[in-house]
Protein backbone atom coordinates (compact mmCIF):
# COMPACT_ATOMS: atom_id res chain seq x y z
CA UNK A 1 0.00 0.00 0.00
CA UNK A 2 1.39 3.42 -0.75
CA UNK A 3 2.32 5.63 1.83
CA UNK A 4 2.61 9.45 1.86
CA UNK A 5 3.41 12.08 4.17
CA UNK A 6 0.78 14.92 5.21
CA UNK A 7 2.54 17.96 5.44
CA UNK A 8 1.41 21.03 7.70
CA UNK A 9 3.76 23.85 7.93
CA UNK A 10 3.49 27.07 9.35
CA UNK A 11 6.57 28.42 6.79
CA UNK A 12 8.29 31.33 8.18
CA UNK A 13 5.31 32.52 9.97
CA UNK A 14 5.31 33.63 13.46
CA UNK A 15 4.29 32.15 16.78
CA UNK A 16 0.52 32.73 16.29
CA UNK A 17 0.82 30.74 12.68
CA UNK A 18 2.84 27.78 14.35
CA UNK A 19 0.36 27.16 17.27
CA UNK A 20 -2.19 26.97 14.38
CA UNK A 21 -0.23 24.19 12.92
CA UNK A 22 -0.70 22.77 16.22
CA UNK A 23 -4.36 22.53 15.89
CA UNK A 24 -4.71 21.97 12.29
CA UNK A 25 -2.39 18.93 12.76
CA UNK A 26 -4.73 17.45 15.47
CA UNK A 27 -7.43 18.33 12.57
CA UNK A 28 -5.90 16.38 9.96
CA UNK A 29 -4.90 13.58 11.79
CA UNK A 30 -8.56 13.00 12.64
CA UNK A 31 -9.86 13.42 8.71
CA UNK A 32 -7.04 10.85 7.71
CA UNK A 33 -8.58 7.96 9.78
CA UNK A 34 -12.53 8.95 9.34
CA UNK A 35 -11.41 8.59 5.78
CA UNK A 36 -9.69 5.34 5.62
CA UNK A 37 -6.29 6.55 6.05
CA UNK A 38 -4.21 4.78 8.29
CA UNK A 39 -2.66 7.09 10.49
CA UNK A 40 1.48 5.13 10.52
CA UNK A 41 3.24 7.83 12.70
CA UNK A 42 3.31 12.11 13.10
CA UNK A 43 6.89 13.79 13.41
CA UNK A 44 6.72 17.17 14.91
CA UNK A 45 9.15 19.94 14.13
CA UNK A 46 9.75 22.26 17.15
CA UNK A 47 7.68 22.62 20.08
CA UNK A 48 4.40 19.85 20.45
CA UNK A 49 2.24 23.62 20.94
CA UNK A 50 4.04 25.49 18.24
CA UNK A 51 5.67 23.73 15.95
CA UNK A 52 7.21 25.14 12.37
CA UNK A 53 5.74 21.82 11.03
CA UNK A 54 3.86 18.53 11.61
CA UNK A 55 4.18 15.61 9.33
CA UNK A 56 1.40 12.85 9.04
CA UNK A 57 2.74 9.71 7.63
CA UNK A 58 -0.56 7.78 6.08
CA UNK A 59 -0.55 4.32 4.43
CA UNK A 60 -3.77 5.15 1.38
CA UNK A 61 -4.81 6.86 -1.38
CA UNK A 62 -4.09 10.12 0.53
CA UNK A 63 -4.85 12.83 -2.62
CA UNK A 64 -8.15 11.03 -3.34
CA UNK A 65 -8.93 11.10 0.34
CA UNK A 66 -8.07 14.64 1.26
CA UNK A 67 -9.28 16.87 -2.02
CA UNK A 68 -10.42 19.66 -1.61
CA UNK A 69 -7.35 19.95 1.90
CA UNK A 70 -4.73 20.63 0.21
CA UNK A 71 -3.18 24.36 0.25
CA UNK A 72 -3.68 27.20 2.32
CA UNK A 73 -5.74 27.65 5.33
CA UNK A 74 -6.59 30.13 7.00
CA UNK A 75 -7.37 30.91 10.78
CA UNK A 76 -9.35 34.71 12.08
CA UNK A 77 -8.47 35.02 15.40
CA UNK A 78 -6.74 38.11 17.29
CA UNK A 79 -3.48 37.58 18.94
CA UNK A 80 -3.52 38.36 22.77
CA UNK A 81 0.08 39.87 22.58
CA UNK A 82 -0.64 42.16 19.70
CA UNK A 83 -2.40 45.45 19.65
CA UNK A 84 -6.29 45.43 18.27
CA UNK A 85 -5.09 46.86 14.90
CA UNK A 86 -2.21 44.21 14.10
CA UNK A 87 -3.78 41.51 11.78
CA UNK A 88 -5.71 38.56 12.97
CA UNK A 89 -5.75 36.07 9.92
CA UNK A 90 -2.73 33.68 10.00
CA UNK A 91 -2.13 31.53 7.45
CA UNK A 92 -0.60 27.54 7.13
CA UNK A 93 -0.22 25.48 4.01
CA UNK A 94 -0.86 21.43 3.87
CA UNK A 95 0.69 19.79 1.55
CA UNK A 96 0.91 15.65 0.06
CA UNK A 97 4.45 14.14 -0.82
CA UNK A 98 5.27 10.86 -1.37
CA UNK A 99 6.85 8.60 1.27
CA UNK A 100 10.39 7.51 0.56
CA UNK A 101 11.40 3.70 0.49
CA UNK A 102 10.98 2.12 4.18
CA UNK A 103 13.76 2.03 6.73
CA UNK A 104 16.62 -0.31 5.98
CA UNK A 105 16.11 -0.55 1.92
CA UNK A 106 19.13 1.95 1.37
CA UNK A 107 20.93 1.74 -1.54
CA UNK A 108 22.82 -1.72 -2.29
CA UNK A 109 20.43 -3.62 -0.37
CA UNK A 110 16.42 -3.64 0.08
CA UNK A 111 15.75 -3.30 -3.58
CA UNK A 112 14.37 -6.85 -5.05
CA UNK A 113 14.43 -7.06 -8.78
CA UNK A 114 11.45 -9.34 -10.38
CA UNK A 115 13.18 -11.97 -13.15
CA UNK A 116 10.38 -11.69 -14.94
CA UNK A 117 11.07 -8.48 -16.00
CA UNK A 118 14.56 -9.39 -17.34
CA UNK A 119 15.16 -10.18 -20.98
CA UNK A 120 18.59 -11.77 -20.65
CA UNK A 121 20.33 -12.35 -23.70
CA UNK A 122 24.04 -13.74 -24.32
CA UNK A 123 26.54 -11.85 -26.50
CA UNK A 124 30.36 -12.60 -27.20
CA UNK A 125 33.05 -11.21 -24.52
CA UNK A 126 35.18 -7.84 -25.70
CA UNK A 127 38.73 -6.94 -25.53
CA UNK A 128 41.54 -9.36 -24.69
CA UNK A 129 41.67 -13.12 -24.86
CA UNK A 130 41.56 -14.30 -27.87
CA UNK A 131 40.93 -17.02 -29.07
CA UNK A 132 38.80 -18.59 -26.05
CA UNK A 133 36.73 -15.39 -26.36
CA UNK A 134 36.05 -15.31 -29.32
CA UNK A 135 34.08 -18.77 -29.68
CA UNK A 136 32.54 -18.66 -26.25
CA UNK A 137 29.26 -16.28 -25.59
CA UNK A 138 30.06 -15.66 -21.38
CA UNK A 139 28.99 -12.23 -21.85
CA UNK A 140 25.40 -11.07 -20.80
CA UNK A 141 23.12 -7.99 -21.80
CA UNK A 142 20.79 -7.95 -19.43
CA UNK A 143 17.42 -5.56 -19.96
CA UNK A 144 15.20 -4.40 -16.75
CA UNK A 145 11.96 -3.39 -19.01
CA UNK A 146 9.98 -0.98 -16.57
CA UNK A 147 13.26 1.12 -15.83
CA UNK A 148 14.73 0.88 -19.06
CA UNK A 149 18.07 0.02 -17.84
CA UNK A 150 19.97 -2.23 -19.51
CA UNK A 151 23.76 -3.89 -18.29
CA UNK A 152 26.01 -5.55 -20.28
CA UNK A 153 28.44 -8.04 -18.13
CA UNK A 154 31.34 -10.04 -19.11
CA UNK A 155 33.52 -9.73 -15.20
CA UNK A 156 33.11 -13.39 -14.56
CA UNK A 157 34.01 -16.50 -16.41
CA UNK A 158 30.46 -18.24 -16.51
CA UNK A 159 27.41 -17.30 -17.98
CA UNK A 160 25.80 -17.91 -14.84
CA UNK A 161 28.52 -15.90 -12.48
CA UNK A 162 27.91 -12.56 -14.93
CA UNK A 163 23.85 -13.30 -15.08
CA UNK A 164 24.29 -12.65 -11.39
CA UNK A 165 26.07 -10.07 -10.98
CA UNK A 166 24.20 -8.02 -13.87
CA UNK A 167 21.34 -8.84 -11.75
CA UNK A 168 23.18 -7.12 -8.84
CA UNK A 169 24.48 -4.16 -10.82
CA UNK A 170 20.71 -3.53 -12.11
CA UNK A 171 19.63 -3.79 -7.73
CA UNK A 172 22.12 -1.14 -7.24
CA UNK A 173 21.15 1.34 -10.10
CA UNK A 174 17.29 0.68 -9.00
CA UNK A 175 18.46 1.37 -5.46
CA UNK A 176 20.44 4.73 -6.46
CA UNK A 177 17.54 5.78 -8.19
CA UNK A 178 15.57 5.56 -5.20
CA UNK A 179 17.72 7.45 -3.04
CA UNK A 180 17.66 10.08 -5.59
CA UNK A 181 13.34 10.17 -5.74
CA UNK A 182 13.56 10.47 -1.81
CA UNK A 183 16.46 12.88 -1.48
CA UNK A 184 14.26 14.93 -4.37
CA UNK A 185 11.04 14.54 -2.38
CA UNK A 186 12.70 15.62 1.02
CA UNK A 187 13.44 18.85 -0.92
CA UNK A 188 10.16 18.99 -2.19
CA UNK A 189 9.21 18.67 1.25
CA UNK A 190 10.98 21.47 2.85
CA UNK A 191 10.33 24.03 0.13
CA UNK A 192 7.20 24.03 1.33
CA UNK A 193 7.86 26.04 4.20
CA UNK A 194 8.57 29.09 1.81
CA UNK A 195 5.47 28.78 -0.93
CA UNK A 196 2.53 29.40 1.33
CA UNK A 197 0.30 31.39 -0.05
CA UNK A 198 -2.04 33.69 1.68
CA UNK A 199 -4.78 34.34 -0.70
CA UNK A 200 -7.47 32.18 -1.32
CA UNK A 201 -7.58 29.62 1.76
CA UNK A 202 -9.44 26.62 0.88
CA UNK A 203 -10.41 26.49 4.56
CA UNK A 204 -11.06 29.25 6.86
CA UNK A 205 -11.43 28.49 10.64
CA UNK A 206 -12.64 30.38 13.89
CA UNK A 207 -11.69 28.90 17.43
CA UNK A 208 -14.51 27.18 19.09
CA UNK A 209 -14.96 25.95 22.00
CA UNK A 210 -12.14 24.45 24.49
CA UNK A 211 -9.63 25.58 21.38
CA UNK A 212 -10.86 23.43 18.97
CA UNK A 213 -11.02 24.61 15.49
CA UNK A 214 -14.67 25.17 13.65
CA UNK A 215 -14.94 25.33 9.73
CA UNK A 216 -15.67 28.89 8.78
CA UNK A 217 -15.97 28.85 5.30
CA UNK A 218 -14.78 26.49 2.15
CA UNK A 219 -13.16 28.30 -0.87
CA UNK A 220 -16.24 27.77 -3.57
CA UNK A 221 -16.15 24.97 -5.73
CA UNK A 222 -14.60 22.55 -2.80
Amino acid sequence: MSRSWVQISAGRGPIEVRRFVARLAERMEALCQERGLAVVDVTVHGDEDAPASVEILVEGDARRCLEGELGTHALVERSAARGKAARKRWFAGVAIHAAGEDAGTGAGGGVGVDLRELEISACRASGPGGQHVNKTLSAVRIHHRPSGITVRVADERSQRANVRRGVERIAERLAERAARRVADGEAARWSEHDRIVRGEPVRTYRVGRKSALVVEEAREGR
